[in-house]
């Protein structure tokens, strides 16, 4: 399990690069997205929302639209358990066909966003959840349900969560210590997995942040070979996940060890 205290170092390394560089591809896609087609993809909550509303409203249309979405994240989330589960037995380049898959969705993306400049297609919006979901399911299940990258309210959760448990760290570790004690928990807090656990947190939520910032502005200045960053990212982490490293210390779907 990732991020425990069974955990080696250079797996939690592996998965934390595996989750940053993940949340900025989710971020720029959620973003580009939006800008590009008027929807964001990435996170569920609010087309969840949007289609009770529009149930509510009787606005047919925006409700298909909406469940439209949500299917299509779910089919991504299905495929990458699926190429996973198919996969689960490689020594390395267990992640590939999820990576690559994804790549081609994007890449195919951006190739009609470019073609059609102004387009609004559904099948469009369809793919960006595809990917999405995907993504989601694919960290999901290499980190046992630890991570999630395409949306933050749970990292932000997790965030608030950890920074009351690293103060129980530092008052349970130096009860009856003076200040001295206190001192001495302090100086030693970034060994600890808790501070761990919040500062890839922290991380993943930068990580977001800055896809959504560039993802946009790169739109604005270049279109859709935008959407060319995350498949770049994407690709390198399957160049890294080919490599003879991946077989020695990198991330495990966790599910493959029951």
């Amino acid at each position: 399990m990732p991020f425990s205290t069974e955990s080696t170092p250079a797996n939690r390394r592996a998965y934390t690069v595996l989750a940053l560089l993940l949340a900025a591809v989710a971020g720029t896609v959620n973003a580009t997205g939006f800008v590009a087609l008027g929807v964001h993809t990435s996170h569920m909550s609010g087309n969840m929302a949007s289609l009770g509303e529009s149930l509510a409203l009787g606005d047919g249309a925006l409700a298909f639209r909406a469940a439209q979405v949500l299917l299509a994240f779910v089919v991504g989330a299905v495929c990458a358990a699926a190429l996973l589960d198919a996969s689960r037995r490689r020594e390395r380049g267990r992640h590939v066909a999820a990576l690559a898959v994804e790549v081609v969705t994007l890449a195919g993306i951006g190739v009609a966003l470019d073609s059609a400049p102004g387009t609004r297609a559904p099948v469009l919006l369809w793919g960006l959840a595809f990917a999405m979901g995907l993504q989601n399911a694919l960290v999901t299940r290499v980190s046992g349900a630890v991570v999630r990258t395409t949306h933050v309210t749970g990292i932000l959760t997790d965030i608030g969560i950890q920074l009351v448990q690293m103060f129980a760290w530092v008052r349970d570790g130096s009860r009856g210590q003076g200040v001295r004690g206190v001192l001495r928990r302090l100086r030693a807090l970034p060994s600890a997995i808790e501070f761990e656990r919040t500062r890839l947190h922290l991380g993943l939520g930068l990580s977001f942040l800055l896809g959504c910032t560039g993802g946009p502005l790169l739109y604005l200045r270049h279109g859709p070979a935008a959407l060319g960053l995350p498949c770049v990212v994407l690709l390198l982490l399957i160049g890294l996940d080919l490599s003879p490293a991946a077989a020695r210390g990198a991330p495990r779907d966790s599910t493959s060890q029951a």
